[in-house]
């Protein structure tokens, strides 16, 4: 167990959150331990000692909110191949290739002007010129 929680904790470094992806590709054995360890929190099984320790790492409970990430993730990459094809990230609100993918950017500016968007999301977002 403390094996999967060091390679989380390095996760946490790495990507400054704790939401592993349950098929995550880089350690599939990771993404199926952190699901474990949501489901025996759930059942209220999980031990107190392991309790605290995922705790003390800003540990993220509540899967649907990995389930929003992973969403989110799937559409800035649409976006960073938008910008490597058109040299920006300007998605026009009514992109016929994508609409999805238009109101979804229409939909970040809206969040980001208003500063309410996530702090890494907009190091993301920063990342690529948006």
């Amino acid at each position: 167990w403390m094996n999967m929680f060091q390679k989380l904790v390095e996760f946490k470094k790495q990507h400054k959150n704790t939401i592993v992806p349950r098929k995550y590709d880089e350690d599939p054995k990771l993404g199926y331990w952190v699901c474990t360890q949501r489901e025996v929190y759930r059942k209220d099984k999980l031990l107190p000692n392991r309790y605290t320790l995922l705790k003390s790492i800003g540990f993220e409970w509540d899967g649907s909110k990995v389930k929003n990430q992973q969403l989110w993730m799937g559409m800035f990459q649409k976006l960073v191949e938008y910008k490597e094809q058109h040299k920006n990230t300007m998605v026009p609100s009514c992109y016929d290739e994508n609409p999805k993918l238009g109101r979804w950017v229409t939909s970040q500016r809206r969040i980001y002007k208003k500063d309410e968007l996530d702090l890494n999301r907009v190091d993301l977002l920063n990342s690529i010129g948006f």
